[in-house]
């Protein structure tokens, strides 16, 4: 999971609903999205790990963390926020984006994540 104050997605292009196998070998829905750079500012992961414990990446507070350096694929299982700062929206396999646009921003963004490659990311401050 990511929480954002700000995620800006630049080149951005919504590829539709695909299917992604799990690691139990079964199937789920998600959305797949590219991006040509993403800034991420006040970003904090969160990631569940054995007997139900939680690992938590932060960036300096205040601080735009970024990916650049080629195409990044998202395999999006949901993302929740404001988009364009003013309208809260959900998009999901089963509340799909309208509309394919190549530049959105979303304030008080979360976005959990089944699988993301490519790009180079920065952390400033990473804790």
């Amino acid at each position: 999971v990511l929480e954002s104050s700000l995620l800006t997605l630049n080149g951005l292009d919504y590829k539709g609903i695909v299917e992604v196998k799990k690691a139990d070998g079964s199937i789920k829905k998600v959305l797949k999205f590219t991006a040509s750079s993403i800034d991420i500012r006040d970003l904090h992961q969160l990631t569940v790990g054995p007997a139900g414990t939680t690992g938590h990446v932060k960036s300096r507070p205040g601080s735009t963390s970024t990916i650049r350096n080629g195409t990044v694929t998202m395999y999006t299982e949901e993302l929740k926020g404001n988009l364009f700062g003013l309208i809260p929206i959900t998009f999901s396999p089963q509340t799909p984006p309208p509309l394919n646009v190549p530049f959105a921003f979303f304030t008080k963004v979360r976005v959990v994540q089944a699988a993301q490659f490519g790009g180079t990311l920065k952390v400033p401050g990473l804790e």
